[in-house]
């Protein structure tokens, strides 16, 4: 079975893609496959993909969708998944040098674990910096709740190595006319069931280039729909202790939550 399935959804962005493919085959890990989900590129994105094949490099697994958004690539990227373990990254990210190698041992930790859904692992905005953009658990490596995480207050970029027989029954609840939903949603679901292991290596180089064009940015208004699911899913399933921990977190998810309710009555029938 192949150990590593690297998601990458995409929107026109051809210019960042090589560094995105380059960093996953300087790797040298054997055991993985790329799988690229087109959200509706005419930037040539297709052809561009369709050279990496041509290389013969890594296993690369290219889908185009017509626009209908990062979490419906997120789901039929799962869907058609084949490795162990499932990674998202960004089109216009990286993996960091040696960090499927860095982390076989914290995979093979958890695989028997049934109670740890996967791996939350560091990000780097800066290449070359060792300073990750979170520093929660920071002082050693554990297994704990994501809710933790979320009482913290620190809940910045990291990236995750999920199990994927288990991240498959979450799929994202897409319906027509909804293409955003903040990830949180997510989150918030599956840390009712299971725990994280948090891992102090840096597996992600986080880049911000061009933020109009990232599938994960998107405005409020458009995608109320979106963000009112994943608030009222926040409030439904976090803890009030862990809630009360984060009273500016708690805020901010009540007055997000609102504010969608009144979009809705707003914008119904659009």
């Amino acid at each position: 079975m192949i150990k590593f399935t690297i998601f990458t959804p995409t929107y026109n962005r051809k210019n960042y893609l090589e560094r995105c493919y380059r960093s996953i085959v300087s790797q040298n890990f054997e055991s993985l496959e790329w799988l690229v989900i087109d959200d509706g590129s005419n930037d040539g994105t297709k052809e561009l993909i369709y050279k990496f094949i041509s290389e013969k490099k890594i296993d690369i697994l290219y889908i185009y969708q017509e626009n209908a958004g990062k979490q419906a690539a997120w789901n039929l990227a799962l869907e058609k998944a084949r490795g162990q373990y499932f990674i998202g990254l960004d089109s216009d990210d990286a993996l960091n040098e040696d960090c499927l190698d860095a982390v076989i041992n914290d995979v093979d930790i958890i695989s028997s674990n049934e109670s740890v859904i996967g791996l939350r692992c560091l990000s780097k905005k800066i290449p070359g910096s060792h300073d990750s953009d979170n520093n929660f658990s920071s002082d050693s490596d554990r297994i704990c709740s994501w809710f933790e995480e979320f009482a913290s207050g620190i809940y910045q970029e990291r990236i995750d190595i999920f199990k994927t027989s288990m991240l498959k029954n979450y799929y994202y609840p897409i319906e027509e006319g909804m293409k955003f939903i903040p990830e949180i949603w997510l989150y918030s679901l599956i840390s009712k069931k299971y725990n994280f292991f948090y891992v102090n290596k840096i597996v992600r180089v986080f880049y911000d280039d061009d933020s109009h064009n990232r599938l994960s940015k998107s405005s409020f208004r458009k995608h109320y729909k979106g963000h009112l699911l994943a608030r009222k899913s926040m409030l439904k399933n976090i803890p009030l202790k862990y809630l009360l921990k984060n009273p500016l977190g708690l805020i901010k998810t009540i007055l997000r939550y609102m504010q969608a309710i009144y979009c809705s009555f707003l914008f119904r029938g659009n």
